[in-house]
C-alpha cells in the first residue's frame, strides 16, 4: 500500500510530498487507516531536514499536537512551500 510505504523523494518539497501523499489517500478512500496513523506515517516518511522544520513550526515535535492541529499545520506549511 502507497500510504503504508510512503517516503519523501530526494529533493521533494514539502508541498509535492504532501500532494503526493493526499494523492495515495484518494485513490484509496477506504484504506480503513485511523487519521492518527495517516498523519503519523506522513511524518514518519519525511526527510530529516523536512521533519525538522515542522517540529520548529509545531514549537516541538508535530506528533504532540491533536491530529487536526498537526494535519493543519502540514497543509499551511505546504501550502506556503508551495
Amino acid at each position: 500500500m502507497d500510504i503504508i510505504g510512503f517516503s519523501q523523494y530526494e529533493g521533494e518539497s514539502l508541498y509535492e510530498s504532501w500532494e503526493r501523499f493526499k494523492d495515495f489517500q484518494r485513490s484509496c478512500p477506504h484504506h480503513g487507516l485511523l487519521d492518527w496513523l495517516v498523519t503519523q506515517t506522513f511524518y514518519n516518511g519525511l526527510n530529516y531536514p523536512t521533519k525538522i522544520n515542522i517540529d520548529a513550526a509545531a514549537n516541538g515535535v508535530l506528533m504532540k499536537k491533536s491530529i487536526e492541529d498537526a494535519q493543519i499545520l502540514i497543509e499551511e506549511m505546504a501550502s506556503n512551500n508551495y
